[in-house]
């Protein structure tokens, strides 16, 4: 390893001497906080998350070096700012100064470092107490004599940065100028130089600054203009404690401070090297330091052979460390014991110690022990296990690391432990101990420990046992997690390959897994790897190859389908098949996971249930009918029996013509409901044409109205003329709303109070909408679900077909019909038509 020179050291040593600044610019803050209560919590909310965004390319003012540092003079401020009110900017780079108000503007900038007020600016920022107020110059090249000003450049060519607050001073003042906006001071100064501008108006620290920096010797300051630049600092003014908190900070700098930033940033003018005082002495002690080195020179050389070796030797046993920690991350397929035991070793030999020690939080550990006779390089070791923890009988080789959680080196190992209390027996005396504990969340995990090294353990022995444990306990880990992980993946393995749904991983047109239910459930059918369609129903095939082909092209989205196989030919079984398929990343890669369920015994049950819903039914209607005509029927056998009495007792014909007009009568009851049950059963195909809904319903009314007046029932129409057609056949509509009507009335009949009928038509979205609502007693909410079914009544001398004949007739139409409280409390009942699609959207 090559060493400095030694002069040199001394050199800057002395050289560190003498420039020590006198005093420092960064004063300690006061103990009271400058801040309020609701101001501080505030800033602490916003700590680091306040976007300061400075202006680019400002040199010295405000920049970003070459690493993308914030620095400069305003650079120098906000550190203060920080330093004083206990917080941190989020400092934004952004390109040009242009671009800063803008983002201002746009509240994506909370903060400007320093900005002159103009009016437009004061509509999105406030502003602080100036930090300073800075002259605008005149440049121009030192061939141009005299002294400038504005009166006499108007036939000349001015560069102004662009967005600053002197361009909108002097577009405004003196619009004559021919003025032309540059990106950036230092861009106009070398235009300025190459001869594009006549002259060049900035700030005067800025000036100096890029006059100095890039070496530009042909130009010079001309002059002054009467506009000076007062630069606060500019905050966001939605955010009101942000300007007052800016504020008080900005009062907290000492004019020293300003004055030293100042001075630091700006020097107005420079003195010749040779001039200075400073110069000469810095030679006179180099020339000192020249003799002392000479001098230092002998005697360090005489060492340097004796380092030289020893650094050898050093370099040598660090590659036999950097060789180790290579090794233990090699040791990929090493068992967790081999990983522990090679670690305590490997510690044991780069230590030069006699023994190691392991232990672990969470399971048991280890103690190796080098043969008394053998050397650090031997492979003949007495090792033990250690019990899970960090045992009581073992505290005098972890203790003080568990305590401290820190790194503990003792090369007296007998004064501070002088009974070897915590020493296992069998390991006889230590002299010398280090121990090293892995800290994990404020826990310690691991304590490694190394003893009876022949000299003092340093530093160095410190940090490569900490690097080898480190890394020993991420193998540990690694290798635990991988077992986590394979015990994690048979449990989900066991749980699909036992699941009662069939799984199916397709993957670019393969099956790349199925688990045995899904064999179980397809057989020999094996789908989604095949084409053959022979198996399937018949009039699933369309539906299987469109489900197939969302699998093979792994289509986003789900996918469903029930289908029908036979899982062995023509003459086995049918088989029913729920399958759903979703897209899924199987191993990096696109693949589509199908689930399959036998859902045959499901339909098995389902068809079961419709039948016995039909027999129900069929049950139903079959009373109803029997009860429709059980009470003629007994008429009919009444009135028979009493005509065979007359007849036989020789009554005259009279007497017996009123019997056979009975029993014509209740024959004509019977004929009728027999004719309504042949109707309802066997509806014709309604004959839909385009319809105005209102005309049916008005000649229902007409036909209505004499019941309706003679029970004092009033009517209130309520139809839109405006309607659009409808498909529908007048004939049914009107004999729905006839239904409707008379219910409504019959309800109302007994009623004692108010007696009304609402008849509606409107539209409403792309339906014709019917309504007929009463205020009387209502439909029972424990009845509504039935009312429309065959023979469901709850009125005397009622068939209680007419509401399932408007339900079959509304139905036939495509549309619905429910019942709902009307707003008077009766029954409201609502039907609904599709209208005609030329007419959806257009009035009638």
């Amino acid at each position: 390893m090559k060493r400095p020179p030694v002069f040199l050291i001394v050199t800057v040593f002395f050289l560190g001497l003498m420039f020590l600044p006198g005093r420092s610019l960064v004063y300690a803050g006061t103990q009271v906080d400058p801040l309020t209560s609701e101001e501080r919590q505030w800033l602490t909310e916003h700590d680091g998350k306040i976007r300061l965004a400075p202006s680019p390319n400002w040199e010295p003012l405000e920049f970003f070096d070459k690493n993308g540092v914030y620095n400069g003079m305003v650079a120098d401020y906000m550190h203060l700012l920080e330093e004083r009110l206990g917080f941190q900017f989020d400092v934004i780079k952004i390109n040009t100064w242009e671009n800063v108000l803008t983002l201002a503007r746009r509240r994506e900038v909370d903060l400007i470092s320093v900005a002159h007020q103009t009016r437009e600016r004061g509509k999105y920022l406030d502003w602080t107490p100036p930090l300073f107020t800075l002259s605008n110059t005149i440049i121009v090249k030192k061939s141009v004599s005299g002294v400038l000003s504005l009166g006499r450049m108007r036939h000349m060519s001015i560069g102004v940065p662009a967005g600053y607050a002197v361009y909108q001073y002097l577009k405004g003042t003196y619009p004559d100028l021919n003025l032309v906006p540059v990106s950036s001071g230092r861009e106009g100064m070398r235009m300025v130089s190459f001869g594009e501008l006549d002259a060049m108006i900035m700030e005067v620290p800025n000036a100096l600054f890029v006059i100095e920096n890039q070496q530009i010797t042909n130009l010079r300051l001309a002059g002054t203009i009467d506009f000076k630049v007062e630069l606060g600092i500019a905050t966001r003014n939605d955010w009101p404690l942000l300007g007052t908190i800016m504020a008080k900070g900005v009062a907290l700098i000492t004019p020293e401070e300003r004055a030293a930033i100042y001075e630091k940033w700006v020097r107005l003018e420079q003195t010749p090297f040779y001039r200075n005082p400073t110069f000469w002495t810095v030679v006179a002690s180099m020339l000192l330091m020249v003799v002392v080195v000479m001098a230092a020179v002998i005697a360090i050389n005489r060492t340097l052979k004796m380092q030289v070796a020893q650094r050898t030797e050093e370099l040598r046993f660090n590659e036999k460390r950097l060789e180790a920690l290579l090794q233990l991350n090699q040791m990929t397929d090493a068992s967790l014991d081999e990983i522990m035991a090679f670690a305590v070793q490997e510690a044991v030999k780069l230590t030069r110690s006699r023994f190691g020690y392991l232990a672990f939080a969470d399971s048991t550990g280890w103690l190796f022990t080098l043969n008394s006779l053998s050397s650090s390089s031997s492979r003949d070791w007495t090792s033990r296990r250690t019990p899970e923890g960090f045992p009581h009988a073992y505290k005098g080789l972890w203790g003080n690391a568990l305590t401290t959680q820190a790194p503990v080196i003792t090369n007296d190992y007998l004064t501070s432990n002088p009974k070897m209390a915590g020493i296992p027996d069998g390991m006889g005396s230590v002299v010398r101990y280090m121990n090293i504990p892995v800290v994990r969340q404020g826990e310690v995990v691991v304590v490694a420990g190394v003893g009876n090294k022949h000299v003092p353990y340093d530093t160095a022995d410190q940090r490569q046992v900490t690097l080898l444990m480190a890394g020993m306990w991420r193998m540990v880990q690694r290798r635990r997690s991988e077992e986590a992980l394979k015990q994690s993946e048979k449990r989900f393995r066991d749980l699909v390959e036992s699941a009662l749904t069939g799984i199916t991983i397709v993957q670019a047109g393969q099956v790349v897994y199925s688990n045995p239910e899904q064999k179980r459930i397809m057989g020999l059918l094996m789908p989604f790897s095949t084409e053959n369609y022979e198996s399937i129903h018949p009039d699933d095939v369309e539906a299987v190859k469109a489900f197939y082909g969302a699998i093979y092209a792994a289509t986003p989205g789900l996918h469903e389908l029930e289908f029908r196989f036979t899982a062995e030919g023509d003459g086995g079984p049918l088989t029913w098949v729920n399958c759903r398929a979703n897209p899924i990343e199987h191993q990096g890669e696109a693949a589509m996971l199908i689930n399959s369920m036998d859902i045959t015994r499901a339909k098995e049950l389902e068809r079961l249930l419709v039948t016995q819903e039909k027999m129900a039914a069929l049950g139903h209607v079959a009373a109803g009918i029997a009860h429709e005509i059980r009470n003629p029927l007994s008429g009919i056998n009444i009135y028979m029996s009493t005509l065979e009495k007359r007849m036989t007792a020789g009554r005259a014909i009279s007497e017996i013509e009123p019997v056979f007009r009975q029993i014509r009568s209740a024959s004509g009851k019977i004929e009728s409901v027999i004719r309504r049950v042949m109707n309802f059963s066997k509806p014709c195909e309604p004959k839909i044409v385009l319809t105005q809904i209102n005309k049916p319903v008005r000649e229902a009314l007409a036909l209505s109205m004499m019941i309706l007046t003679k029970s004092n029932i009033h009517v209130e129409q309520q139809m839109d003329e405006a309607l659009p057609l409808c498909q529908a056949e007048a004939q049914l509509i009107e004999e729905v709303a006839l239904n409707l009507i008379t219910n409504a009335a019959t309800a109302l009949k007994a009623w004692p109070w108010e007696k009304r009928i609402r008849v509606s038509t409107f539209q409403r979205d792309s339906t014709i909408v019917l309504q007929v609502e009463d205020t009387g007693p209502g439909v029972p909410r424990e009845e509504r679900d039935r009312i429309f079914e065959p023979f469901f009544t709850t009125k005397n001398n009622s068939t209680g077909i007419g509401l399932s004949l408007c339900h079959r007739i509304v139905t036939d139409h495509g549309g619905s019909i429910r019942v709902e409280d009307s707003e008077s409390g009766g029954a409201c009942f609502v039907v609904t038509l599709p209208m005609d699609s030329v007419s959806v959207g257009q009035p009638g």
